[in-house]
C-alpha cells in the first residue's frame, strides 16, 4: 500500500470520528434539555364583573332629508305666459298667485257661451208661453190636444238645450279661471322653467316650477326586519308609530325631536329593509331637502342584559362567547347572544349577575386553564 493510500485512510477515520462525537453530544444536550422542568406561569388576564342592567334600545340609521310635499306646478290650459308674480326661490303661500297667461281665447269662449244661454233663455221664455196659449186653446177646444204635445215637446227641447249651454258656460269660466296659477300649498318654490312670453303647455315634460315643502320636512331612511320589529314592539301598547319620537342629530351637538310617519307596508327582499319616513320641525329653514341625516330612535328596552367592552365578546364556530373565570381562576366558555353594540359597549345576553368576564389577555386561552388576573376584579365596566 502507498504512503497516499494511508494518508486518505487516516484522514477518512479523522471525519468519522469527529461526526460521531458531534452526533454524542447533541444527544446528551437534548437529554438534558427534556429532563429539564419547563415553566407553567398560567395566562395574564384583566376581568370584569358582569351586572345586568335594563338598558334602552338605542337605533342609529342613516337617511336623506326630503320633502313631505312636493307639488309640480304645471299648466291645465295652453298660453302664453303674461306675468310671473313671484322669483325663483322665494317662500309661496296656499293660494297665491304664481302666473298669469294669456286669457283672450278663454275670455272669448266665455262671452260665447254666455251669448248662447242668453238666446236659449229668450227662447225659453217663448215656449213657455206658446205652451200656455195653447193649453188655453185647447180647453176651449180651438186646438188639437197634439198641437198641445208639439208645444210642450218644443219646450222640453229648448229646456235641455238651456242646461247644456249652462254647463258650456260653466266649462268655459274653469277655462278662464286656470289662466291663474295659484300656488296648491304653502312650499318654497324652485327654479323657473318658464318665463313671461313663453308658451306654457299642458303636454310639456318640465313642470313651471317646483314646489317644495320645507316646514315640516322629513327624513327618509331603511331599517333591518328585525329593527322594525322593535320599533312596532315599542308603539304596540299606542297602536301608532307615530308614538316613536325621533331625534335628528344636527352635527353641532345639538338634536331636534321629530315623529315617525310613515312605515312601508312592504319590505325589500333585496335587502331585508323597509322604508321608513320621519317628520322634523324646520321653521328656520336650515334643514335643506336632498341633505344627509342621521337618526336617533328609542325602540324599546332590553331587559337584564350586560355591558361589555367589545373586545370581552369572541366569535367562534357556534358564535359568540366570552371567556369567564370560577372562583378558582379557571377559564370557562360561555356562549352568549350579542344584540348589538350601542354607545362603544356591546349589550350581551346570556350571562348571570356577578360573572367574572375576561376582557384583555383572551388569546391564549382555551377553556379549562388556568388563568392569573392581573388587576383587581371591578363590578361594571373598566374607566
Amino acid at each position: 500500500m502507498s504512503r497516499t493510500h494511508w494518508i486518505a485512510t487516516l484522514a477518512s477515520l479523522a471525519l468519522l470520528s469527529g461526526a460521531a462525537f458531534a452526533l454524542w453530544m447533541s444527544t446528551q444536550i437534548a437529554s438534558s434539555a427534556a429532563t429539564k422542568p419547563v415553566s407553567s406561569k398560567p395566562p395574564l388576564v384583566t376581568v370584569l364583573r358582569a351586572r345586568l342592567v335594563d338598558v334602552p334600545v338605542r337605533l342609529v340609521v342613516q337617511g336623506h332629508l326630503v320633502a313631505l310635499n312636493q307639488v309640480d306646478v304645471r299648466p291645465q290650459v295652453n298660453g302664453s305666459v303674461r306675468a310671473v308674480h313671484f322669483r325663483e326661490g322665494d317662500d309661496v303661500t296656499a293660494g297665491q298667485l304664481l302666473f298669469t297667461l294669456d286669457a283672450s281665447d278663454a275670455g272669448v269662449q266665455f262671452d260665447r257661451a254666455n251669448a248662447q244661454v242668453a238666446q236659449l233663455a229668450a227662447q225659453l221664455g217663448d215656449a213657455q208661453r206658446e205652451l200656455a196659449r195653447a193649453r188655453q186653446l185647447a180647453q176651449d177646444n180651438f186646438i188639437s190636444p197634439s198641437a198641445v204635445e208639439a208645444a210642450a215637446g218644443k219646450l222640453a227641447a229648448l229646456e235641455a238645450q238651456h242646461r247644456a249651454g249652462l254647463a258650456d258656460v260653466a266649462s268655459a269660466r274653469v277655462a278662464v279661471e286656470r289662466t291663474r296659477i295659484t300656488a296648491p300649498i304653502s312650499a318654497r318654490s324652485g327654479q323657473l322653467s318658464v318665463h313671461p312670453g313663453s308658451l306654457a303647455q299642458t303636454a310639456s315634460a318640465s313642470p313651471l316650477v317646483t314646489l317644495l315643502q320645507f316646514d315640516p320636512i322629513g327624513v327618509a331612511f331603511t331599517v333591518p326586519e328585525a329593527d322594525l320589529r322593535r320599533i312596532l314592539q315599542a308603539t304596540q301598547s299606542l297602536k301608532d308609530v307615530r308614538a316613536v319620537a325621533p331625534q335628528l342629530d344636527l352635527g353641532n351637538g345639538t338634536h331636534v325631536a321629530g315623529t315617525l310617519v310613515f312605515v312601508n307596508n312592504l319590505a325589500d327582499t333585496a335587502t331585508g329593509t323597509v322604508d321608513l319616513k320621519a317628520s322634523f320641525p324646520n321653521a328656520q329653514r336650515t334643514l335643506w331637502p336632498g341633505g344627509f341625516a342621521r337618526l336617533e330612535m328609542d325602540a324599546g328596552t332590553d331587559q337584564g342584559v350586560a355591558l361589555l367592552p367589545p373586545q370581552a365578546v369572541q366569535n367562534g364556530p357556534s358564535g359568540a362567547f366570552v371567556y369567564l373565570l370560577d372562583a378558582a381562576d379557571r377559564v370557562a366558555l360561555r356562549p352568549v347572544s350579542l344584540l348589538r353594540v350601542q354607545d362603544d359597549r356591546a349589550v350581551v345576553r346570556g350571562l348571570a349577575d356577578g360573572d367574572r368576564i375576561v376582557v384583555e389577555g383572551a388569546r391564549n386561552l382555551r377553556e379549562g386553564v388556568q388563568a392569573q388576573v392581573g388587576t383587581a376584579s371591578a363590578p361594571g365596566l373598566p374607566s
